[in-house]
């Protein structure tokens, strides 16, 4: 009888052991499943903040950009100077897309504020601005189809120092 309580006690001690190390177990699995999941974190970690400057000169036009990055966050200053047309100011905010930045400008012209679409394609250290057919959807005007978006020589940034 004792060896019968003896291996009974011990079977016991060994399951009670089994289901306090499967109980932290769970608990580190949980913690586990919590610090990966991503839903309200960025898909693509942010790798700091930078700045870059560009500037696109021809003849008396110039079109200038300071664009900020914060993880996915494209945000920033562009202005447009066309020689004898009116001028606009003002401030982008957008995403990229593979090797596109596709923005939201909101501008200053004409004594107006208004918004419309960008979108630059990075060739090199360039940004090349899309043409395209465009559309009035509310108060924004925007690319009918960005698929057939042109990048052409038209309007090239070149990456400059920041002042």
């Amino acid at each position: 009888m004792k060896k019968s309580f003896f291996f009974l006690a011990m079977a016991a001690g060994l399951l009670a052991a089994c289901n306090s190390e499967n109980s932290e177990k769970k608990t580190a699995d949980s913690t586990e499943l919590i610090a990966e999941d991503t839903t309200f974190t960025a898909t693509k970690p942010a790798e700091g903040n930078s700045t870059e400057c560009y500037a696109y000169v021809k003849n008396r036009d110039t079109v200038s950009m300071k664009l900020n990055i914060a993880g996915e966050e494209y945000t920033g200053e562009l202005n447009y100077r066309f020689f004898e047309k009116d001028k606009s100011k003002g401030t982008f905010a957008g995403e990229m897309k593979g090797d596109t930045l596709i923005a939201e400008y909101t501008f200053d012209a004409e004594g107006m504020r208004s918004v419309r679409e960008v979108v630059f394609l990075r060739k090199g250290s360039d940004l090349v601005e899309g043409f395209g057919d465009i559309e009035e959807k509310g108060s924004k005007v925007v690319f009918k189809d960005r698929s057939k978006l042109t990048f052409g020589d038209a309007v090239v940034l070149a990456k400059v120092s920041c002042n």
